[in-house]
């Protein structure tokens, strides 16, 4: 029996698509039993990992599976992939109508029913985490039984759509065989951007607009024993750069620490990538996270408003985040603060003095998301509670909220491409905090000033980076002319 595992891809497809390898691995430690009930060899169930780019046509994908005919196919599903996957599903389905599609991941999963109600190509939704439930499947294919005593999965049968009930106990992660150990993942391939890797599943946060914590509803740890293994065999490959998954790295400090040192033991040269809360850093994770090359890391705070913070059930911590951030800079680490803009309660304005009292503290880069008003999660159900009016195609753009209007939203993208200009770029990052610091003028008016500026500029949506980089001096006159009002300034200021 052949199986194929798949997912399309952000932008360039070269990363290690971790869920498909977990799932492949958890099919060779458990086989499906043949219609007789004897295992089959291993070359009788043919498991093939296929990836596809963002990039390539609905057609080509879809005579891709085709020629390997599968007979079941297993689409990893995403925010951002997955109207793409659904319309790969129904040309397959034209394809091979005996073909058993079955859909699986983050945006999968809180979808099920209505995604099988909507779609006659798509067979099965597994629920949540996808190894076990894959496999039964996969059994139940090769046995030629049906899906009725499978647990966490959705199906139709007769037409109508059935939900199987959700397993009583989670995974236990020691259980699952690792991708990298068990050589299912070519460490030397040339096209890799980066080799992600999990030492736990879960989150320790509630926050209403993610659904990661209902997908993995506690936190359960991969053994040190084998992530020593495991990073000790991805570095000894010197990757560019290693990604820890965990959806907080330093949530729980001591463990932390202890990665850490491990990653330094085995490091060959490679970087590293994680996720965490700038308000747990102490010296010694700062300290450690610089001599493990941590020179991609996300802090994630959302907002700055407390109201906003209350609402979506996320705590901060303001004088340890700035301490925090202080370790990190003091470190020269990389990083980026991650603020959301369509959140309740959040207003332009709120947006403005965060950026503020951000930059104050002379970060490495700030970035300013869009809300995507994800299915599942709190803040969807709640969203018409909060005036939020969001796209119902994803990836789910909310363009509207109690604090926010459709303007002002529309607005912040212009607010984002100013602070890359301004401050990301560093052509005018010195400049930024002169006109601070020497004309009293705050950062917040200055990008308000920066989308006035560019906005009048002949042909401003055919400029490129370099050419608003070569005309800053301009902009500069322009601020100062219209804040201070006197020219010989110019000579305080310098970009």
């Amino acid at each position: 029996m052949r199986i194929l595992l798949s997912s399309i891809c952000l932008e360039t497809g070269t990363d290690i698509q971790l869920a498909l390898y977990y799932l492949k691995g958890y099919l060779l430690k458990h086989p499906p039993l043949s219609a007789s009930g004897r295992l089959p060899a291993l070359r009788s169930c043919d498991i093939t990992i296929r990836t596809f780019t963002e990039d390539l046509c609905i057609s080509r994908i879809a005579r891709d599976i085709a020629r390997q005919k599968p007979r079941i196919i297993g689409f990893s599903c995403y925010v951002w992939n997955i109207e793409k996957t659904l319309s790969v599903c129904r040309l397959l389905k034209k394809i091979d109508a005996d073909i058993l599609i079955v859909l699986g991941g983050p945006e999968a999963t809180p979808r099920a029913e209505d995604i099988l109600g909507r779609e006659p190509a798509v067979d099965i939704v597994v629920r949540g985490e996808g190894e076990q439930a894959f496999a039964d499947c996969a059994a139940a294919v090769a046995a030629g039984c049906g899906f009725s005593r499978i647990t966490a999965i959705s199906w139709r049968q007769d037409g109508r759509v059935r939900s199987n009930p959700a397993r009583n106990k989670d995974l236990v992660p020691a259980a699952i065989p690792s991708p990298y150990l068990s050589g299912l993942i070519d460490l030397d391939r040339k096209d890799i951007v980066d080799v992600p890797l999990e030492t736990s599943r879960g989150c320790a946060c509630r926050c209403a607009y993610c659904y990661y914590h209902k997908n993995f509803p506690r936190v359960r740890f991969f053994p040190l024993s084998r992530v020593e293994k495991e990073l000790a065999l991805i570095l000894s490959h010197r990757p560019r750069e290693v990604y820890l998954m965990d959806a907080t790295f330093n949530a729980y400090p001591a463990r932390a620490k202890k990665i850490l040192r491990l990653f330094i033991r085995h490091n060959r040269g490679s970087n590293l990538h994680v996720e965490l809360k700038a308000e747990l850093l102490d010296e010694e994770m700062a300290r450690l996270l610089a001599a493990a090359r941590a020179n991609n890391i996300e802090i994630g705070i959302q907002s700055l408003n407390p109201r906003t913070l209350e609402s979506m059930h996320r705590p901060f911590n303001r004088e340890g985040f700035r301490k925090g951030i202080e370790l990190l800079n003091k470190y020269g680490l990389l990083y980026e603060i991650q603020l959301i803009d369509a959140l309740p309660y959040q207003r332009y304005e709120d947006l403005q003095d965060a950026l503020d009292w951000l930059y104050g503290l002379h970060p490495v880069k700030v970035a300013l998301f869009p809300l995507s008003v994800l299915p599942g999660t709190a803040l969807r159900a709640s969203a018409a509670r909060y005036g939020i009016q969001y796209s119902k195609r994803a990836p789910y753009r909310a363009y509207q909220s109690n604090a926010m209007r459709r303007q002002e939203v529309a607005r912040v993208e212009r607010l984002r491409f100013a602070m890359e200009r301004l401050y990301d770029s560093q052509v005018f990052q010195k400049a930024l905090y002169d006109l601070r610091d020497k004309a009293g003028i705050k950062i917040s008016d200055i990008l308000e000033d920066f989308i006035s500026w560019s906005a009048r500029l002949p042909g401003a949506g055919r400029i490129t980076p370099e050419g608003y980089n070569r005309r800053l001096p301009e902009f500069l006159a322009y601020v100062l002319r219209k804040k201070i009002g006197v020219r010989h300034e110019l000579t305080l200021i310098r970009v």
